[in-house]
């Protein structure tokens, strides 16, 4: 697995008459650079890796345009403003990283420092990532798993997230389950119902530091489990305790076309 490091950047253009005033065309910029902390770093690793089958696009959902804009950008956006997060490592389907990048650079996402390609699987892409996450960062940095078609993630559920590390070594963010749940087998029948007052509905992000999640990645190779379909079943798998961190009804997840309109719909109201 290769890892491409991005180390261009956007440029603001000097103004006419200010070439040889470069400390003048410096000012001009809208927002400062990212600062290095010294030591532990917070590092979002976003999954951009589906092929958003369930949509039935003609295009993989996160890059689908929305107010001028694909899902994916508006999602790296959040997480390259919020100032907590140090560095963005982006796993990205196969074959897209070329467009990935262009977007990059016109959208100026300045703080994404790594892409990698993903896999066939969510586990996959992430253990891709967490590959990339090896040569680059140190075990007790803190990972902040997010899915790129979760585009209305707050900085409040990010933040919340960190804390939640720092104070119990995980985060997973959730929200109370409001509907009725009824067991079934066989997807059209049940004679059970789940108290949905013992259950949580989990979205991303899901947070960790790099050691434990390199952990559980190792741990589940040798356990030979493949396909677990989140960090927060695989950590459960693995005999670990998951915290929780709020979530928010509007963290939801882009999977059909109706979610891309009601996506869609968020940001117009936001607008008015």
């Amino acid at each position: 697995m290769t890892t491409k490091k991005r180390t261009d950047r956007k440029t603001t253009p000097t103004p006419p008459g200010k070439a040889n005033k470069p400390k003048a065309a410096a000012k001009k910029e809208t927002r400062p650079r990212r600062r290095f902390k010294a030591s532990q770093k917070n590092v979002a690793l976003i999954l951009a890796g589906g092929v958003g089958a369930r949509a039935n696009l003609m295009m993989p959902k996160q890059f689908v345009i929305v107010n001028d804009k694909p899902v994916v950008i508006h999602t790296l956006e959040i997480f390259d403003r919020n100032r907590q997060i140090d560095e963005i490592v982006v796993v990205v389907l196969e074959g897209w990283e070329a467009v990935m990048e262009r977007y990059i650079q016109y959208f100026d996402i300045r703080k994404v420092a790594h892409m990698v390609p993903g896999g066939n699987t969510g586990q996959e892409s992430i253990h891709s990532g967490v590959e990339c996450l090896r040569k680059h960062y140190a075990p007790d940095d803190i990972i902040i798993i997010h899915d790129a078609v979760r585009p209305l993630v707050t900085d409040e559920i990010i933040n919340s997230n960190i804390s939640g590390v720092l104070l119990n070594g995980n985060a997973v963010t959730v929200i109370p389950t409001t509907e009725a749940l009824l067991h079934c087998d066989d997807r059209a029948t049940s004679t059970r119902i789940i108290n949905r007052y013992t259950t949580m509905r989990t979205q991303t992000p899901q947070s960790l530091r790099l050691e434990k999640l390199a952990w559980l990645h190792d741990e589940a190779a040798k356990r030979g489990i493949k396909n677990t379909v989140a960090t927060c079943t695989l950590l459960i798998e693995l005999g670990e305790t998951v915290h929780f961190a709020k979530g928010d009804t509007s963290n939801f997840k882009i999977t059909t076309t109706s979610d891309i309109k009601l996506f869609e719909a968020y940001l117009n109201s936001r607008r008015n």
